[in-house]
């Protein structure tokens, strides 16, 4: 199959939109592969973790977890219960985009995550135009800066024995801080939304958060204020349909 000139630019041009995600991987990718290495998991460990099962917070989670000696099963359901919103995510972009191949639509699914997800939908509200080679260039890209930022940090891990001292441990909430206001901003600056219920959203997702914090570590706890914070928003937007 050729690639035209126009799938390449609007290709190019899901790369270009991927900039701000990417340099956020780089942050997390490094205190993800220093975690991991100084806990003494291989480089090429770190590598396939980060490239095959490419996963963020649910990485942040398998590394600890083993680090602790957790069962397999356990860490099965947590990866499941962290990552599940990943399946209607999937599921939600081919949607968007119905007119490809099954492999182009396997490929688009597998590579989605929060970031690229949260960049698309910014993109569809600001009627900016998107395709599915833009869309690969976006994940693509993505997955490419992760792992390459993972397995490389996994080197310089190695010699440090205690990343908290350092705040790499909080590398992974910040990220979803940053990409949490981005959204609300785009939110309020969208014309067909009431910026009430937005504002009325932002706090809501603030106290369930700091609630979260005292029973659940960060990564979680981050996890469950978004998607109850999403379930929300969903609440909200049905009932002024109806």
């Amino acid at each position: 199959m050729t690639i035209s000139k126009i799938q390449l630019q609007e290709f190019m041009s899901g790369v270009k939109a991927s900039l701000p995600t990417m340099l956020g991987y780089i942050s997390i990718g490094a205190a993800f592969g220093t975690i991991a290495g100084s806990a003494g998991f291989s480089v090429w460990y770190v590598f396939l973790l980060s490239s095959v099962f490419y996963a963020g917070s649910a990485q942040f989670i398998v590394v600890n977890m083993l680090a602790a000696n957790a069962s397999i099963s356990s860490i099965v359901l947590m990866v499941l219960l962290v990552n599940f919103r990943m399946f209607l995510q999937s599921l939600t972009v081919t949607q968007v985009f119905p007119n490809q191949s099954r492999f182009s639509s396997l490929l688009m699914g597998g590579l989605v995550t929060d970031e690229s997800f949260g960049i698309l939908s910014i993109s569809k509200m600001a009627d900016k135009k998107t395709s599915v080679p833009w869309m690969h260039g976006l994940n693509i890209a993505s997955w490419f800066i992760w792992w390459l930022s993972c397995t490389s940090f996994a080197i310089i891990g190695k010699q440090i024995t205690n990343p908290a001292d350092y705040g790499l441990d909080f590398a992974l909430t910040g990220m979803f801080a940053g990409l949490w206001l981005l959204t609300s901003v785009s939110m309020l600056e969208h014309p067909n939304e009431k910026k009430t219920e937005i504002v009325g959203i932002v706090i809501v997702t603030t106290v369930l958060l700091y609630l979260f914090m005292y029973f659940f570590s960060s990564v979680v706890a981050v996890l469950l204020a978004s998607v109850l914070g999403s379930l929300i928003s969903i609440y909200i937007v049905e009932r002024r349909k109806k």
